[in-house]
C-alpha cells in the first residue's frame, strides 16, 4: 500500500444534475480514504451559501475530514469574522485562504467599512483560533499578477509568516516546475508543507484556453500526445497515465502529498488515486 496521502478538491453542486454527480464522485473516491476533502468557495462571497450548504451536510455526516475554502477579496473584516464563526460552530477547523478574485468592486469599502485586499489578511484572521489548520495558494510560475517569480515568493512567505502551515499549488505539467519552484520557495525561508496541485485532463483544449489566463504552462509534447489520443478510451488513459508520472517522479523526490482538481468528475480522479496508491479498482467497487 502506498505512504502517499492524497487529497481532492470538489466545488459545491448548483442543481439537481450536479448534486448527483457530486455526491456520485465523492463516493468513489471516499473509497480510497482521502486524506481530505476540500470545498471550494463563491468569489466576493457570491452563491457561499451552496457552499455553506454542503459543507454543512458533510460535517453532519462527519465519515470524512474537510477544508473549507475562503476567499477574502470584497470582504470586510467584520463580514469575515461572522463567516469564520459560522463555518466554526459546524466544527469546521480546516481552512484554505485565498484573496479570490479581486474586481473593481472588491476594493471599495463595504458600509463605510474597508475591504480585505489580500489573502494574508484572512490568513491573520484564522491564525487567531489557535486550533485551525490554515492553507494558503502557491503558483509555481508565479502568480499572473505578481511582477516577478521573486515577488510571488515574497507573498508566499508572508502568507506563511502570517499563520498558514501548508501551500497547494496551482495545477502544472512538468515535474521541474514544481521541484524548482520548492528550491527557490526554501531558499526564501518558507517553511510551510508545499503541497502539488494535480489536474487530471479531461479536454486539452480547455485545460489549454484556462492556462494562458492563469499562466500556466502546458507543454507542447504533451498537446500533442493528447491530440493523438482519438477515442475516448485513449484520451482517458492518457490522462491517468499523465497524472501518475507526474505524482511519481515528483514522489522519487521526496513528495509525499498531492491534491487533486476533480472538477466534480469521479473517472479520472479515481483512476489516479487507485494507481497512486496501489489499489485495484474492482477490489475498491466492492468494497
Amino acid at each position: 500500500m502506498s505512504s502517499l496521502k492524497l487529497s481532492y478538491e470538489f466545488f459545491p453542486p448548483r442543481n439537481d444534475a450536479q448534486q448527483r454527480r457530486f455526491w456520485h464522485t465523492l463516493g468513489c473516491l471516499q473509497t480510497l480514504n482521502p486524506s481530505y476533502i476540500s470545498m471550494t468557495w463563491g468569489a466576493l462571497g457570491s452563491n457561499s451559501q451552496a457552499s455553506v450548504d454542503v459543507l454543512t451536510h458533510l460535517m453532519k455526516l462527519g465519515d470524512i475530514p474537510v477544508t473549507a475554502h475562503l476567499t477574502c477579496a470584497g470582504q470586510t473584516e467584520s463580514q469575515m469574522r461572522k463567516t469564520i464563526a459560522q463555518l466554526g460552530a459546524m466544527g469546521i477547523t480546516d481552512f484554505l485562504a485565498l484573496r479570490g478574485d479581486a474586481g473593481a468592486d472588491a476594493t471599495l469599502p463595504v458600509d463605510g467599512e474597508p475591504t480585505l485586499q489580500h489573502a494574508s489578511d484572512l490568513v491573520s484572521l484564522l491564525a487567531e483560533g489557535t486550533s485551525r489548520d490554515i492553507s494558503v495558494a502557491a503558483y509555481p510560475e508565479a502568480h499572473p499578477e505578481s511582477r516577478s517569480v521573486d515577488t510571488d515568493l515574497t507573498w508566499l512567505a508572508h502568507k506563511v509568516n502570517a499563520g498558514a502551515t501548508k501551500a497547494i499549488t496551482q495545477f502544472f505539467f512538468d515535474p521541474a516546475t514544481f521541484l524548482r519552484f520548492r528550491d527557490n520557495a526554501v531558499a526564501k525561508g518558507v517553511s510551510a508543507t508545499l503541497v502539488p496541485g494535480i489536474l487530471p485532463i479531461h479536454d486539452i483544449q480547455k485545460v489549454r484556453d484556462f492556462s494562458n489566463k492563469c499562466g500556466a504552462t502546458v507543454p507542447a509534447a504533451l498537446v500533442e500526445h493528447f491530440n493523438k489520443a482519438t477515442t475516448v478510451k485513449d484520451r482517458r488513459d492518457a490522462a491517468v497515465e499523465q497524472c501518475v508520472k507526474l505524482c511519481n517522479t515528483l514522489a522519487a523526490e521526496g513528495v509525499d502529498e498531492f491534491h487533486l482538481y476533480t472538477l466534480n468528475q469521479s473517472t479520472l480522479s479515481y483512476a489516479v488515486g487507485c494507481e497512486l496508491s496501489g489499489i485495484r479498482p474492482a477490489a475498491v467497487a466492492a468494497a
